[in-house]
Formats: structure tokens, C-alpha cells, sequence
């Protein structure tokens, strides 16, 4: 483990306490009640799991955990799994509401990170800072704590859901159990999901889960995680142009290349190949 710490409390400027870039081993892991300040696991590689103010939570490779460490919390490796990541534990002015805002907005303290580049520049600019104190360094740890935060933002913005799809609940806005189903979806959507998984993370039997799910979103469980993907590989055409047809199709949890677009057709009105066509150059 390589890591890093700062005894001063900043009050200009966002902070660090310390952080590290850590290879877990199996046992790796902590329990705690309360603790100071806000802290970011950005997971490299790896799956582990834990709980956050009650709600049990499962990260891996690509994911970013966000806590107040004020709330009860805990996180551990998976023994056969173990992450490697990059966490880094901050605060000042205004921390408390970009990350409530950010933990509403995902319905999770589990969030993507949008880019593995930008997160080793800031993060590593940041050890830097902290070993070295340069002149203008407040300044400096600040910029590099908004670029670790503002990762979070743009990963949570390409996992929202599409502004041409009618899915109008954000899991923020659903109850309980809902939400965090919703929010399991749009995390896990590339893998294959049951009724029984999803069932379980909204901690409701299969046939209540999808009378609620239902009356809160209008959609049964597998309508809305089609609609879902089918959105999401719209934003890919858009995105990623050189991506192949077959790539889109696994991105967004379809194996088979047929049965993707056959599902693409009954969304949209036509095929992969033709929605793509139709798409501006440029």
C-alpha cells in the first residue's frame, strides 16, 4: 500500500485527511459506526461488498464507493476477489452537499467513474501535492479533489437514464426498496438479472416486488431493465461511432447480436443498423 496524509484542516478550500492506492488483501475489511470526514474507494479491479446507513451495497472494478463516514458504514473484500483501489478521505466547504446531492442522484453510495486516465492524474497529483507542499498547494488539492468528484459526476451521467426513453423515476424519487432496485438495474444492467436478484436487493418477496415495481414505475422489472438497455445503447451509437453492433450488444447485457436488435426493433421502430443510419455525421 502507498498512501498519504495531511494534518492540516483547510478551511478555504476542500481537503485531505489521507488516502491510499491499497491491493486488499482477502481479509481486508472495516466495520464502524461513525468516523470524520467523506471518503471515495475508487475500485480498480476486484469485488467486494458492505453496508451503508443500512443499505448493503456490492462494488467492483469501475466503481466508485461514496460515504459519509458520520453514517453507520462498513465494506469488505470479496476473500477470492480482492479489490485494488485508490480511496482518498476529504472534506470542507460544501463537501456535505455535493455529496448528498451526489448519493440522492444515484440512489447508492455505489457510483461508475466515468474515466480510469483522469482518476490516476488527479490522483496521483494529489500524493504528489501532499509529499511536496508546493506554493499555491490549497489551491492545488482542491482542484484535484473536484476532478475525483466531478469523475463520479460524469459515470453517474452516462449510466442516467435517456432522455428518449418514458422512464421518469429516478431512484432518488422512489420508495425504499424501489429505489434501490433501480439502482442495482441501472449499475448491473449489463449482466444477466433475475426477478429473484432484484427481488432481493429491494428485500420484498418476487410477486410483491413486481406489484410495487410496477405501480411505482408503470413497467414490469423486465420491461423497464429493456427499455433501459435499449436506451443506454442508443447513447453508445451516439458516443462511441466506431463501436460495433456486436459490442453494443454486450455493453448493454446481450449476449446474442439477433436478439438484441430483434429487442432494438420492438423499442424503437427499427433495427440497430438502420437507428444508426439515421444518426448525424459529425
Amino acid at each position: 500500500m502507498t498512501g498519504f496524509a495531511s494534518e492540516s484542516a483547510r478551511r478555504l478550500y476542500w481537503y485531505v485527511h489521507n488516502g491510499a492506492h491499497m491491493v486488499c488483501g482477502p481479509d481486508f475489511g472495516c466495520d464502524r459506526p461513525s468516523f470524520h470526514g467523506h471518503q471515495i474507494m475508487f475500485m480498480l479491479r476486484g469485488h467486494g461488498s458492505g453496508a451503508y446507513r443500512g443499505e448493503a451495497w456490492e462494488a467492483r472494478g469501475g466503481q466508485a464507493v461514496l460515504m459519509d463516514l458520520r453514517q453507520p458504514h462498513s465494506y469488505f473484500a470479496d476473500p477470492d476477489d480482492p479489490w485494488e483501489m485508490y480511496w482518498v478521505r476529504f472534506d470542507g466547504p460544501g463537501v456535505a452537499n455535493v455529496a448528498k446531492a451526489l448519493l440522492a442522484s444515484a440512489g447508492s453510495c455505489v457510483i461508475p467513474f466515468a474515466s480510469r486516465e483522469k482518476l490516476d492524474e488527479d490522483y496521483h497529483a494529489l500524493a504528489r501535492l501532499l509529499a511536496e507542499v508546493p506554493p499555491g498547494y490549497d489551491a492545488w488539492v482542491w482542484r484535484h479533489l473536484v476532478g475525483l468528484t466531478a469523475n463520479l459526476i460524469e459515470g453517474l451521467r452516462r449510466t442516467g437514464l435517456p432522455a428518449s426513453q418514458d422512464l421518469t423515476v429516478a431512484p432518488h424519487a422512489a420508495p425504499e426498496g424501489i429505489a434501490a432496485a433501480l439502482a442495482f438495474m441501472r449499475f448491473q444492467h449489463q449482466r444477466a438479472l433475475s426477478i429473484a436478484q432484484l427481488a432481493q436487493t429491494a428485500h420484498m418477496s418476487e410477486s410483491h416486488f413486481i406489484r410495487r415495481f410496477r405501480a411505482v414505475t408503470g413497467f414490469t422489472p423486465m420491461e423497464y431493465l429493456e427499455k433501459f438497455r435499449v436506451g443506454r445503447a442508443q447513447e453508445l451509437m451516439q458516443e462511441e461511432p466506431d463501436l460495433r453492433l456486436g459490442e453494443i450488444a454486450r455493453a448493454v447485457g446481450y449476449e446474442d447480436p439477433a436478439y438484441f436488435s430483434r429487442v432494438f426493433r420492438k423499442q424503437v421502430g427499427f433495427s440497430p443498423r438502420a437507428y444508426r443510419r439515421r444518426l448525424p455525421v459529425g
